[in-house]
């Protein structure tokens, strides 16, 4: 069935080459892309898998959330689809080099310095992946190519946009994490965070901590056996690279790591402290290109910069000098002043100053006028009369009414006597009450209208109307017209000791 393949155009202008390996949810093919005529990695679904519409599906979507990520150390996704011959396909950049699989293979471990190269390498692209929220989930070694030059080497990590709650067919179940081996598997960081730690302790000692021939074996041994330590199986490792190992493969998740990127710094610090770059950096190139100078020759370039500086603040400060109390005075354009709301013109004093002074003898003979008037005439005197205008002074000059005392009798009071409205001996004073002759009178039954600023009556409450009363008898009715005299009842009053009778 892979023969049938060789050799045949995908998409018409792929053309598969060679087979890289088999896999239930692809095979991956070396290619070449006939149009630019460069190497290309090609990933076929199996023609057993493409009759069915939902492993075309899979496949495609596992495609397009791949081409989502690009990272140095990833096999970036370039092209997918499904071609005129029902071929479902996805295009990656070239895979060199050999698998990680192949590179254990061999007699002995890696040493630290290659290990911690390797993984650094493998945390940094999974945690680019995770930033973009998306999860390996099958993190192996057959999915690490490593390309080896000059001693270095450079890895790329292939096989993202798997499904996160399922787990392919085609998983090696020693690099599972322990939740993903249950009957309900979710992986997430951490989940890929076990993986890798899983490979560095293989990388270091050539096994892997918990081994078996199926999922339910190995989970059996993750739930009841600890991880071997790796100074069982050498000495000469850095003493901080096993504490590092066992978090990132503790049965517990919340236990381990909780990102990817807090693993991969970890592991740079503790490259940092072996001290072995595992390739140059740009920058680290950039600084041993550089020409070494002279220490005078840095002093002088800094003395001369410092002199540029200094020329340049004296040249501004001088030439842009500004006053400042001059700015603030400056008026708004399209404003007006603010006015007084009255100002001072200066008439009224004018005025008075051009009035004619008057002499002493003037002054003296208006005094003696005004001296020699009758009582009465003058505002103030005793002749003035207040009421006489309605209590309103009148102007200058205006002839004044004479005083025209209040009409009606008028008593005259001794002040050295008692007054004779007052009981000379005290007591009570006895006032007679007018007894009311007119029996003719009648009260007036007419409503009257309330002042309005009166509350409203309250209203009486209802009571049962009363029976009107029979009528009596004519004899004992007075005649129609007849008078009727009404006697006033004589009361006492009493006050004190005196009686008064109406």
């Amino acid at each position: 069935m892979i023969n049938d393949v060789l050799g045949k155009l995908v998409a018409d202008k792929y053309r598969i080459e060679s087979l890289i390996r088999e896999g239930d949810s692809g095979d991956l093919y070396s290619a070449r892309h006939e149009v630019l005529d460069k190497p290309v990695t090609l990933k076929i679904l199996p023609p057993a898998l493409a009759i069915d519409e939902r492993w075309v599906k899979r496949f495609v979507d596992e495609a397009r959330t791949a081409s989502a990520i690009t990272h140095a150390n990833i096999l970036n996704l370039t092209d997918f689809g499904t071609d005129a011959k029902n071929i479902s396909y996805a295009v990656f950049e070239v895979a060199e080099g050999q698998t990680l699989r192949e590179l254990m293979s061999g007699d002995s471990p890696f040493d630290d310095k290659r290990t911690l190269d390797i993984a650094s390498q493998i945390a940094a692209a999974v945690s680019a992946a995770h930033e973009k929220g998306i999860t390996h989930g099958s993190l192996s070694p057959k999915n690490i190519f490593v390309t080896t030059d000059n001693d270095l080497d450079i890895v790329k990590v292939f096989g993202f946009g798997s499904d996160n709650l399922k787990v392919a067919r085609d998983a090696e179940p020693a690099y599972l994490a322990p939740e993903q081996c249950t009957a309900f598997p979710a992986a997430d960081e951490r989940s890929d965070v076990y993986a890798l730690g899983v490979m560095f302790f293989e990388m270091l000692s050539g096994v892997v901590p918990f081994d078996g021939a199926s999922v339910a074996e190995v989970m059996a041994k993750q739930n009841t056996e600890p991880p071997p330590p790796l100074s069982a199986f050498r000495s000469d490792l850095h003493p901080e690279i096993e504490p590092i190992v066992l978090t990132a493969i503790a049965a517990d998740a919340d236990r381990r790591y909780q990102t990817m990127a807090a693993f991969a710094e970890d592991i740079e610090i503790l490259f940092g402290r072996i001290g072995v770059l595992a390739k140059p950096t740009a920058l680290a190139a950039a600084a041993g290109a550089a020409p070494k100078r002279n220490i005078w020759q840095t002093a002088s370039i800094v003395l001369a910069g410092i002199g540029i500086l200094a020329v340049a603040l004296i040249y501004a400060t001088s030439v842009r000098s500004t006053d400042p109390t001059a700015q603030s005075l400056q008026p708004e354009a399209g404003y007006l002043p603010v006015q007084p709301i009255g100002p001072a013109t200066g008439a009224q004093e004018e005025s008075l100053a051009k009035l004619p002074a008057m002499t002493e003898a003037e002054i003296m003979a208006t005094s003696a006028m005004m001296m020699d008037q009758p009582p009465g005439t003058l505002q103030g005197g005793d002749g003035f009369n207040a009421w006489a205008n309605g209590g309103v002074v009148p102007p200058s000059g205006a002839p004044l009414q004479p005083f025209a005392p209040p009409g009606g009798q008028v008593y005259q009071i001794d002040p050295n006597s008692g007054s004779q409205f007052m009981p000379q001996d005290g007591g009570v004073v006895l006032v007679p009450v007018p007894m009311n002759t007119n029996t003719a009178a009648k009260p007036d039954l007419s409503p009257k209208t309330p002042p309005a600023n009166t509350a409203a009556p309250i209203a009486p409450e209802t009571r049962p109307t009363p029976k009107p009363m029979a009528t009596p008898p004519a004899k004992n009715r007075p005649a129609a017209n007849k008078p009727v005299t009404v006697k006033p009842a004589e009361k006492p009053v009493k006050s004190g000791d005196d009686e008064l009778t109406g």
